[in-house]
């Protein structure tokens, strides 16, 4: 069972990219999950749908995190 890691940050205030930097200043290893649009664009055009953590309870830090990631569908978009 895929738990969500409750302490993540809010992807609608930021882009993927600085979701992802939060997680991994605070010890996570971060693992992306495209889910949807063009998987070139800079992560700061991307959202992150869901944060997921399989091997750690929520509240702790450390271990692999999987961040599910949407990015436009075209690089100009």
């Amino acid at each position: 069972m895929i738990a969500s890691l409750a302490l993540a940050p809010s992807a609608s205030a930021d882009g993927a990219d600085a979701v992802i930097a939060d997680l991994e200043a605070k010890g996570y290893l971060v693992q992306i999950n495209w889910l949807n649009g063009f998987d070139a664009a800079p992560l700061s055009r991307c959202t992150v749908v869901q944060v997921h953590n399989p091997n750690t309870p929520s509240d702790a830090a450390g271990g692999t995190v999987y961040v599910d990631v949407h990015c436009p569908n075209h690089q100009d978009d």
